[in-house]
């Protein structure tokens, strides 16, 4: 087979070779699960040194399109495509105070009614499986701080699952991951960030097949983790030394959480 490369400057080979192994992954020259060819081989067929071969695999591996594996059956692996790397690129703007917490919930505000919508217009039965499932497991057994953050972020990830919109469901994979950070850190009293009765009418309303009264609960549940999470983030930037955050209050007074 006709190697799919072709040779480079080094003057900027680095750069070139990961544009070429990024589009021949993205055209499906090599699918998901599929092994890139060895280090020696790419080495030959970019005529390149094993330095530049490496540097691009590892901005591959970084990016989410490869996973390394070791051992006999080694090498770079080809990865089924996440919204991974949008969750860490949303945390690392969070944590550099690019944006606060406020900004967080009218992105959710603006978002997840209409999610919720979706989830009781489209209304699946093994979905709405889960979301039972869900729901019941929040207030089940005696979690770590971790598990219980995680236990009642899920209804929210399978209502975004449950709209049928896949960009919908990335972004808020995003936000999602950014309301569980704040939680983790700051491990406030489990009453001051979630109301399971909130949650409660959001779910009847998805599972009654009612869109209306969906996002109306949704709405009013945001508003209510909206004023808490606000009040989190000072604790949380203190804990994680990352205080410094200037983003001028009328920036965020034009969709007030009340």
């Amino acid at each position: 087979m006709k190697p799919p490369f072709k040779p480079l400057r080094q003057t900027r080979a680095y750069l070139d070779v990961l544009a070429q192994i990024r589009e021949a992954i993205l055209t499906g020259t090599y699918p998901p699960g599929s092994k890139l060819p060895s280090e020696r081989e790419l080495t030959e067929q970019f005529q390149v040194s094993r330095v530049v071969i490496r540097e691009a695999i590892r901005a591959l591996e970084l990016s989410g399109f490869v996973r390394i594996r070791q051992g006999p059956y080694g090498g770079a692996y080809i990865e089924d495509l996440s919204s991974a790397p949008i969750v860490r690129s949303f945390l690392d703007l969070f944590m550099a105070n690019k944006f606060c917490a406020e900004e967080l919930i009218q992105a959710r505000l603006l978002m997840e009614p209409e999610v919720a919508r979706l989830a009781a217009a489209r209304l699946d039965e093994c979905l709405a499986k889960r979301l039972k499932e869900a729901f019941l497991l929040e207030k089940r057994g005696k979690p770590t701080d971790d598990q219980w953050v995680r236990q009642n972020l899920e209804v929210h990830y399978i209502l975004a699952l449950m709209s049928g919109n896949r960009l919908y469901e990335a972004i808020l994979a995003s936000l999602l991951a950014l309301t569980h950070e704040i939680v983790r850190v700051v491990k406030p009293p489990h009453q001051l960030i979630h109301n399971h009765e909130e949650h409660g009418a959001i779910v009847e309303a998805v599972l009654s097949g009612d869109p209306d009264t969906a996002a109306l609960a949704m709405k009013e549940h945001l508003r209510s983790v909206g004023h808490a999470l606000v009040r989190l983030e000072r604790q949380y930037r203190e804990k994680t030394g990352r205080m410094g955050l200037s983003v001028p209050s009328e920036t965020v007074s034009e969709h007030p959480l009340s």
